[in-house]
C-alpha cells in the first residue's frame, strides 16, 4: 500500500462532507418532535392540496396509513409549503409531548386529528429500510477499502467519492421527509439540497468513472474541462427543469412532487449513458486484453443491476404507479455494483467472469421459470378445487416444482451453454452435423470450407481456418469469419504425419479457450486431419493427371517438331537430290556419284535420328538386355572415366517388370548417376536393387553431399516426378558416411499391365 499524501486527505475530506450532512440530518430527526408518520420514499405522496403520510408505528387516535394531510394548526399545508421559500416567516416551535391538530382527508371525509408529538423511532425506520442500509453497509466499506488500496488511481478515488455520495443519499432516502419538515423548513432543505444532490452526484460520478476507467479517453485527456462541464451541466439542467416546471404546476405542493421524479429521470439517463459508454469502450479496446477484462466486470454489474431494477422497479412504477417488488428488495439488485467495481480495480483476474455470467443466466432463468410454474400450478388447482390458499394446493405445487427442477435446470444449463459457447458440451452432435454436411458436399474443394464453417458455427467462433502443409510452409486452404485476437493453432495429424493446422480465434480477443473447448477440438482434429489428407490426395491426384496430360502433349509436340522439322525436311531434300542424280547420270556420272555419296550420309543421319526418337520413347537396351544388364552397361561406360567407380548390386534374376516401372527405374538411376558425375566429385558410387512387394532402388555416393541451402534442380525434380507418377516414394538425403543417398520405392501392381499405359509418358 502506497503512502497517502495531502491530495488523498483532501479526497477523504470531500467524501466525508455528504456523510457529515447525513449525520446532521439524523441528529435533527432525533432532536425534533415527531408526529409518528412520514412521507413514504419512492411513493406518489405529493398531491395538489396535501401530502399522503404513512405511520411508522400506528397509534390509536393518531394518523393512519393513507391519510392526506391538508392542514396543520388551522393553516393549509399549501400555505406552509409556500413559506419554504420565505426565510423571514415565523415558524412554530414544537415540544415533545405537545398535541398538534392535523387536518386530514380520510376515506373522503375531512377530519381534525390530534397528534401527540414524540421521539423519532429510529429502530423502526431501520427495520422498514433494511435493504437500503444493507446496501449502504456494503458499498461504503468497499469504496473505502479500494481507495486505501489504490489511493493514487483516479478510478479508485472516484469510486470512493461515489460510494460516500450513495451512503449520504441512501441514508437520507431511508429517513425520509415528514410533515414537520414542511413546517420548520430546515429538515426539508437539509434533505433536498445537499443529500439528494449527493445522490444524483453519484450517478454523474459513475459516468465519469466510465470515461476514465480503465484508461482515460483521449478526449478527456485533451479536454479536462469537459468533466467539470459535465457535472455543472447536469445540475444546471436539473435546476432549469425545476424552474420551468414551477409555471406548469397547479400548486407549490404539486411542484415539490415533481422534484423526485425529475431526480430519478436524470439518474436513470446517466445510468443508461454509463452502460452505453462502458460497452462502447469495451468494443474500442480490442487490442488491450487487460482493459477489456476489467471493463467486462463493470458492464456485467451495470447490465445485471440495471436490468433487474428497470424491469422490477422503474418501468412498473412508470406504467403501474408502483414497483413489482418492495424497495428493500429492489435496492439489493445493486449489490453486484460495488463488488464488481472493486474486483475490476483491484483483482480483475480473481474470478472467471464468464462462469459468473453463465451461472447468473442459468439461475436467473431457472428462478423465473420455477416461479411461473408454481404460480401456474397453484392457479390451476385453485380454479379446479376453488381453494386458492389450500395447503393441499401448495403441497402439490411444491411437489411438481421439486420433480421438474433438476430436468429443468439441466435444460436451462444446456441452453445457456449453447448461447454462450455453442455446442461444445455435445461433441457427438457436432461430429454428426459435420458428417452430414460432408455427405452432401460432393465437390472436393468445398470440403474444407464446410468444415471451417461448421466448427465456427457450432462453437460460436468469429474465425476458423485450415492451412495445408507443403513441405516446410503452410498455405491457407479455407477460412470462415474475421480474425480477432491471437488465434489457437492445432496440428492436424494423419498417421503420425502433420498434414496441416486448424486455426481458431477465441470468442473475444481477451478470452482463452476453456478445457471443454479443447476437449471438443481434440476430438475434432482427428476426423478433420483425415479429411485434409483426403483433400490433399485428391489435389495431388488432380495435379498428377494434369502433369501427365501436359507431359503427353509436350512429348507429342516434340515428336511432331522432330519429325516435321528434322526427318520431314531431310526426306524432302533427298527427293530433290535423287531427281538431280537422275538428270546427271547421262552427261555427268562423276557428279552423280558425289551426290549419291551425300545421299548415303544423309540417310545414315536420318536413321540415327529415328533411333534417337525410339530410344527416347523407350530405351532399346531394356528390351534387348533387361533392366539389370542395361544398368550394368551404363555403369561400365561411366567407369571408363577417371576418378569414379560404380558398383551394381542386384538379384541374379528379376521377374518381368511392368514397362512403366522398368523405364522409371532406368531413368531415375541414369539421372542420379548424371548428378554424381557432374556435381558430387565422388570416388565411389553404389547402385542397389531389391525386390519384394515393391522395387527398391538405392544410389549412394561418397561425394561432397548436398549443400546447406540446396535448391531443387531439374534432375532431382525429374526423379521425384517419375516416382510420384507411379505412386512411389522418394527420399533424397545425406548419406550416413558422407555424400548423398537416393532411396526410391516403386510399387508393383498385381497385374503387370496396370501401369503399362504410362510407359509412353516416361
Amino acid at each position: 500500500m502506497r503512502p497517502i499524501n495531502r491530495a488523498h486527505l483532501a479526497v477523504l475530506g470531500i467524501a466525508l462532507g455528504p456523510i457529515l450532512i447525513a449525520v446532521a440530518l439524523l441528529w435533527l430527526r432525533l432532536v425534533t418532535p415527531f408526529d409518528g408518520a412520514r412521507l413514504e420514499p419512492a411513493q406518489p405522496v405529493w398531491k395538489a392540496n396535501g401530502v399522503v403520510v404513512t405511520p411508522v408505528e400506528e397509534q390509536p387516535g393518531g394518523l393512519r396509513e393513507g391519510d392526506l394531510v391538508v392542514g396543520v394548526d388551522g393553516r393549509s399545508l399549501e400555505a406552509w409549503a409556500q413559506t419554504l421559500f420565505q426565510p423571514d416567516v415565523s415558524r412554530p416551535s414544537w415540544q415533545f409531548g405537545q398535541t398538534v391538530v392535523y387536518t386530514v382527508i380520510r376515506a373522503g371525509n375531512r377530519l381534525d386529528v390530534p397528534v401527540v408529538l414524540g421521539h423519532y423511532p429510529l429502530g423502526a425506520v431501520l427495520v422498514r429500510s433494511w435493504g437500503v442500509f444493507l446496501f449502504l453497509l456494503a458499498f461504503q466499506p468497499v469504496g473505502l477499502f479500494v481507495f486505501l488500496r489504490r489511493p493514487h488511481e483516479p478510478a479508485a478515488r472516484l469510486f470512493f467519492l461515489s460510494a460516500s455520495c450513495v451512503l449520504a443519499g441512501g441514508f437520507a432516502w431511508s429517513l425520509g421527509l415528514q410533515v414537520s419538515d414542511l413546517i420548520g423548513g430546515t429538515g426539508f432543505w437539509m434533505y433536498r439540497v445537499p443529500l439528494r444532490g449527493a445522490y444524483m452526484l453519484s450517478y454523474v460520478g459513475q459516468l465519469h468513472f466510465a470515461l476514465i476507467f480503465p484508461r482515460k479517453l483521449p478526449f478527456v485527456v485533451r479536454h479536462p474541462r469537459a468533466i467539470r462541464l459535465m457535472y455543472a451541466g447536469s445540475f444546471a439542467l436539473y435546476g432549469l427543469f425545476i424552474a420551468i416546471s414551477r409555471f406548469a404546476a397547479s400548486s407549490t405542493l404539486h411542484w415539490l412532487g415533481w422534484w423526485t421524479p425529475a431526480e430519478r429521470s436524470f439518474t436513470f439517463v446517466y445510468f443508461i449513458l454509463t452502460i452505453l459508454v462502458a460497452v462502447r469502450r469495451y468494443e474500442g479496446l480490442k487490442s488491450d486484453r487487460v482493459a477489456r477484462y476489467q471493463l467486462r466486470w463493470i458492464v456485467y454489474a451495470l447490465v445485471l443491476s440495471g436490468g433487474l431494477s428497470t424491469f422490477f422497479g422503474y418501468l412498473p412504477e412508470i406504467s403501474l404507479g408502483h414497483p413489482l417488488v418492495n424497495w428493500n428488495t429492489l435496492v439489493l439488485f445493486f449489490l453486484p455494483l460495488p463488488l464488481s467495481f472493486a474486483v475490476a480495480i483491484l483483482r480483475y483476474r480473481l474470478f472467471d467472469i464468464d462462469i459468473i455470467i453463465n451461472r447468473t443466466l442459468v439461475y436467473g432463468t431457472l428462478t423465473a421459470l420455477v416461479a411461473a410454474l408454481y404460480v401456474l400450478v397453484v392457479g390451476s388447482l385453485g380454479l379446479v378445487f376453488q381453494a386458492r390458499s389450500s395447503l393441499v394446493t401448495s403441497v402439490v405445487a411444491t411437489g411438481v416444482v421439486a420433480i421438474v427442477f433438476q430436468p429443468l435446470r439441466d435444460r436451462v444449463q444446456r441452453a445457456v451453454n449453447r448461447l454462450m459457447y455453442g455446442e461444445r458440451d455435445d461433441p457427438y452432435r457436432v461430429l454428426t452435423r459435420l458428417g452430414q454436411r460432408l455427405e452432401v458436399t460432393l465437390a472436393p474443394d468445398a470440403v474444407l470450407s464446410t468444415i471451417v464453417e461448421t466448427i465456427a458455427q457450432a462453437l460460436k467462433l468469429p474465425y476458423t481456418a485450415i492451412v495445408l502443409k507443403d513441405q516446410q510452409t503452410f498455405t491457407v486452404a479455407a477460412t470462415y469469419g474475421l480474425l480477432k485476437g491471437e488465434p489457437l493453432r492445432l496440428p492436424l495429424v494423419y498417421q503420425a504425419e502433420i498434414v496441416g493446422q486448424l486455426i481458431l480465434a477465441p470468442r473475444s480477443p481477451d478470452e482463452a479457450f476453456t478445457s471443454s473447448d479443447l476437449r471438443l477440438l481434440d476430438g475434432l482434429t482427428h476426423p478433420v486431419g483425415m479429411a485434409v489428407h483426403a483433400v490433399r490426395l485428391t489435389a495431388d491426384l488432380q495435379r498428377s493427371r494434369e502433369q501427365l496430360v501436359m507431359a503427353r502433349e509436350a512429348e507429342r509436340r516434340r515428336l511432331r517438331r522432330d519429325l516435321h522439322d528434322g526427318l520431314g525436311q531431310a526426306l524432302a531434300s533427298q527427293v530433290l537430290q535423287l531427281d538431280a542424280v537422275y538428270n546427271l547420270l547421262r552427261h555427268d556420272p562423276v557428279e552423280a556419284r558425289m551426290l549419291v555419296t551425300d545421299l548415303k550420309t544423309q540417310t545414315q543421319n536420318i536413321i540415327a535420328d529415328i533411333r534417337r526418337l525410339v530410344y527416347e520413347l523407350r530405351p532399346p537396351a531394356l528390351d534387348e538386355l533387361g533392366l539389370v544388364p542395361a544398368l550394368r552397361e551404363q555403369a561400365e561406360q561411366i567407369n571408363q572415366l577417371d576418378g569414379l567407380r560404380i558398383s551394381l548390386e542386384a538379384p541374379d534374376y528379376l521377374p518381368p517388370l511392368p514397362a512403366a516401372v522398368e523405364v522409371a527405374a532406368y531413368r531415375i538411376t541414369l539421372e542420379a548417376l548424371t548428378n554424381v558425375v557432374r556435381h558430387a566429385h565422388a570416388r565411389q558410387c553404389a547402385i542397389r536393387l531389391a525386390l519384394d512387394n515393391v522395387l527398391r532402388l538405392e544410389i549412394i555416393d561418397d561425394g561432397c553431399g548436398l549443400p546447406a541451402h540446396c535448391r531443387t534442380g531439374i534432375g532431382l525434380t525429374s526423379i521425384r516426378e517419375r516416382t510420384t507418377e507411379l505412386g512411389g516414394t522418394c527420399i533424397i538425403q545425406p548419406a550416413p558416411a558422407g555424400g548423398t543417398q537416393v532411396l526410391v520405392s516403386l510399387p508393383l501392381p498385381k497385374e503387370k499391365g496396370e501401369l503399362a499405359w504410362s510407359a509412353s509418358a516416361s
